[in-house]
């Protein structure tokens, strides 16, 4: 039996890459080659910043919009403050996301931020955990994830409060219960249609996802950060399951019904990293000449848009 199990396997081995090479082959067009607006990055303040600067300068990106992280392990704020000064043609500087907000926000973080942006300190409020599954090595909660309910009363106050100066407001959602949270999204995009929201990684959905909540709301872009890959970091193997296949197949080319929503959406849909962790940051090369090879294969028009011309829009950069 162990023979036969072993041979098995083998046969497998052998097999396997075949099969794969017949179901997907690996993209023709030539790399998207122009300037990238890293539309959403963000640090603790281990990261070697004038280092990590310099990497992203190397690979062709012009701009990033970097926000600090914030909670009881790391705090970015500080560094992320020197290099927007220090950079101030590279960093576009966001509010700091912070992580110990449950059930609403906290009414300090919307004095702070809204103060900040009054100030001319943000260009926009850094990513908002409204709904964040556990994910594997990360935080575990007593009911498996982060929640803050955008229909309460202090999400309400921000955007009121940036009326005065109108910056867009990253909110993170996932899409794992979509039947509680788009309601509740929805409403929140309906009350305020002047105000410009971003969904990054468009919560790790799918096309059908993208193009709901896209079509129905104008005042809503996306990242495609983390698209790239499958969404493989939740903890819960339910909520996994509940997510959507990534932009591209096995073989680097993108998914037809992905190229089909990325060219429909080409005005608010934008390129970003989300780099964070340290593994994301050490890999940030490797992640742009991906998004390079993705970006090659939409129309010119398109793949310009996405890399950079929406980004320079949303945060009032002059294009390069």
């Amino acid at each position: 039996m162990r023979e036969a199990i072993l041979l098995l396997s083998a046969t497998i081995a052998l097999v396997a890459p075949r099969a794969l090479a017949q179901t997907c082959a690996a993209p023709q067009a030539a790399p998207y080659e122009g300037p990238l607006f890293d539309a959403m990055a963000q640090t603790g303040q281990d990261l070697n910043g004038e280092a990590a600067i310099a990497a992203a300068r190397a690979v062709g990106v012009t701009h990033m919009a970097l926000f600090a992280r914030v909670h009881k392990r790391e705090d970015g704020r500080d560094l992320v403050a020197r290099l927007a000064k220090a950079h101030p043609d590279f960093v576009v500087m966001g509010a700091p996301k912070l992580f110990d907000m449950r059930g609403d926000l906290d009414s300090d973080y919307v004095r702070d931020a809204v103060g900040g942006v009054a100030q001319g300190r943000y260009a926009f409020i850094g990513e908002i955990l409204y709904t964040h599954g556990d994910k594997e090595g990360g935080e575990v909660t007593a009911t498996g994830e982060r929640y803050i309910d955008p229909t309460r009363a202090q999400t309400a106050r921000l955007v009121d409060g940036l009326k005065a100066h109108p910056v867009p407001i990253l909110t993170h959602w996932e899409v794992y219960d979509w039947a509680r949270d788009w309601p509740r999204f929805d409403r929140l995009y309906t009350a305020h249609p002047q105000q410009v929201f971003v969904w990054p990684h468009a919560g790790f959905g799918s096309p059908r996802q993208l193009g709901e909540v896209l079509s129905t709301h104008p005042n809503v872009w996306a990242t495609l950060s983390k698209k790239e890959k499958a969404q493989t970091s939740l903890a819960d193997e339910d909520k996994a399951e509940n997510t959507g296949e990534p932009v591209a197949d096995a073989c680097g080319a993108l998914r037809p019904e992905w190229r089909a929503a990325m060219m429909l959406y080409s005005d608010r849909l934008m390129f970003a990293t989300d780099a964070h962790m340290a593994n994301r940051w050490a890999n940030y090369q490797t992640i742009v000449r991906r998004w390079r090879r993705l970006l090659g294969q939409l129309p010119p028009d398109a793949a310009a848009a996405i890399a950079y011309g929406n980004a320079a829009r949303l945060y009032g950069v002059a294009a390069s």
